[in-house]
């Protein structure tokens, strides 16, 4: 395949995501971290282990490089990384970026530099994670998607594009600091 039909089929995969990438939050309660989900290496190959955030609040994101709403989000994930104790709230990002790992992981490098991103981003190419996290059709998920765990590791809730708060402006920073507030207050 030629670059411009990779960037072409890239592209329109990107578009189809990002017209999906709105939702509202649903209730999981009954779900528990994905046990295929547990350990796994983040983009440097270092090791993430969903046990070792075991009794805290955790906040798990996925994105891609080419995903706007990301752009948007990630941000206020980073601003969030370092107000909260990381005793109490951990925030873990999954990039959706595929490709081969030679290309695909500097761009991840980069994007993280350029984001000022502060905490464990793991590469997902395969989608391995997201169908570990997310049960449902994958034909109808899109990024960014983000579960919010309670301490007990219950699906708290589950946001599928950037969220609203109750105004309708997006605030993922406002949503997401208010799921993890009701959250940490009930420990």
């Amino acid at each position: 395949m030629t670059m411009r039909a990779m960037a072409i089929k890239g592209l329109v995969s990107g578009l189809a995501l990002l017209a999906l990438g709105c939702g509202s939050p649903e209730p999981q309660g009954d779900k528990l971290f994905p046990p295929q989900a547990a350990r796994w290496n983040d983009y440097q190959g270092q090791s993430v282990d969903l046990r070792d955030y075991e009794g805290k609040v955790v906040l798990v994101n996925f994105w891609a490089t080419w995903c706007g709403p990301c752009r948007y989000e990630i941000p206020a994930l980073v601003e969030m990384s370092n107000e909260y104790d990381p005793e109490q709230v951990a925030i873990i990002g999954i990039s959706l970026d595929q490709g081969p790992p030679e290309h695909v992981l500097p761009l991840i490098g980069e994007f993280v530099e350029r984001l000022a991103i502060n905490y464990p981003v793991v590469h997902d190419g395969q989608a391995e994670l997201l169908r570990a996290f997310y049960k449902e059709n994958l034909a109808q998920v899109g990024v960014p998607l983000t579960f919010i765990f309670d301490r007990q590791g219950r699906v708290y809730k589950r946001h599928l594009g950037v969220p609203r708060d109750k105004s309708g402006r997006l605030n993922p920073h406002g949503v997401f600091s208010e799921d993890i507030e009701i959250l940490l207050a009930r420990s």
